[in-house]
């Protein structure tokens, strides 16, 4: 579809959504908008509204990361990518404040309950939901000494892609009990058995996690800055693109 036909078919969605506005807010007020779109879609949980910078629009952060936009009455409700042209090019605002999101949502997580491979002298972190039984992510863990011995330290959330049950649900649960985390992950992704384990962990909240930040598939990959890597990449491209979003 080409960028046109895109732009069209948000036009026809914006007035679609106006015919369905029975009451306008008379005001740009964080809470007015609220409570309009509130009146609008009940089951939207609105968690953040805030000025775009420079201009009429609001930026709408929903609960489970997606966003909106409008303008100060509530009038017009846009749901998909902004974009502000700075200097002839495009800069994806809801792309920088979704990777704000993870960014903070990542930093609060506490580090006792991922599987770390740390750097000798640490330059930059990636934070990886992985399935032990993902090819790719087995390949991508064959590569953690390179990426230690760059100054990339490797941490490790659980996402299995089949969900919260079966065996790799099982086997992943087995890593985050056992007394050595990190000699579990690597015998798990080297396609070797684990010794079975329960205990209080931390699996479905990081499977959660994953979802809410819009994981679909493994390794998933992110930044200090927020950027998600989908997929496999070779470590010399990852580490340039970790120290990078350092920047």
């Amino acid at each position: 579809m080409s960028m046109h036909s895109i732009v069209i078919c948000r036009l026809l969605l914006l007035a679609l959504l106006m015919s369905c506005a029975s009451v306008r807010a008379q005001d740009g007020s964080a809470e007015q908008i609220r409570q309009q779109i509130a009146r609008l879609q009940p089951d939207l949980a609105v968690e953040r509204v805030e000025r775009v910078a420079g201009s009429d629009l609001f930026e709408v952060r929903l609960k489970g990361g997606e966003f909106l936009y409008t303008d100060k009455g509530a009038e017009f409700i846009l749901h998909g990518q902004l974009y502000q042209v700075r200097n002839d090019s495009a800069v994806n605002l809801t792309e920088q404040a979704r990777q704000e999101v993870t960014a903070g949502l990542i930093g609060n997580l506490d580090v006792a309950d991922m599987v770390v491979f740390p750097a000798a002298e640490t330059r930059a972190r990636i934070t990886v939901f992985t399935d032990v039984d993902c090819g790719y992510c087995q390949k991508l863990h064959g590569e953690v000494e390179a990426l230690t011995a760059a100054g990339i330290e490797v941490r490790y959330l659980a996402w299995p892609r089949q969900g919260l049950s079966g065996n790799t649900y099982d086997t992943m649960v087995s890593i985050w009990c056992a007394d050595d985390r990190q000699a579990a992950m690597t015998r798990a992704k080297r396609r070797q058995s684990v010794a079975s384990a329960t205990c209080r962990n931390p699996v479905d909240r990081q499977f959660a996690l994953g979802q809410q930040l819009g994981v679909r598939g493994t390794p998933a990959i992110v930044l200090d800055n927020g950027e998600i890597l989908p997929g496999y990449m070779p470590a010399a491209q990852l580490i340039a693109l970790a120290l990078q979003a350092q920047q």
